[in-house]
């Protein structure tokens, strides 16, 4: 193989590797609700949606860009999470 065919070859790789790596970053869904806070832990957040009913009991996660207001336990907030293919819902943002 010649120098300007392995280049290409590589640079191809590249190309379709940056592709791939955009489509998975900015894909995802972002789903937002109001639901009844029920634990706080070091890492995530237990809530509970429609819990008049029995709801669904969700975690959350934490992450660094998480933009959490001070919380009280038993108390409903409005909640935006972010989770990307293959990974944990993680908080967006939590609002009053």
């Amino acid at each position: 193989m010649s120098k300007k065919k392995i280049i290409k070859v590589t640079l191809r790789i590249v190309f379709i590797l940056l592709i791939l790596g955009w489509i998975y970053y900015y894909s995802g869904s972002h789903p937002s609700e109001t639901a009844k806070l029920v634990e706080v832990h070091d890492d995530y957040l237990v809530i509970q949606s429609d819990a008049s009913n029995g709801g669904e009991i969700k975690k959350l996660y934490i992450s660094s860009k998480s933009v959490i207001p001070p919380l009280v336990v038993g108390k409903e907030y409005y909640f935006v999470s972010d989770q990307r293919y293959f990974q944990r819902p993680y908080i967006r943002f939590v609002e009053d």
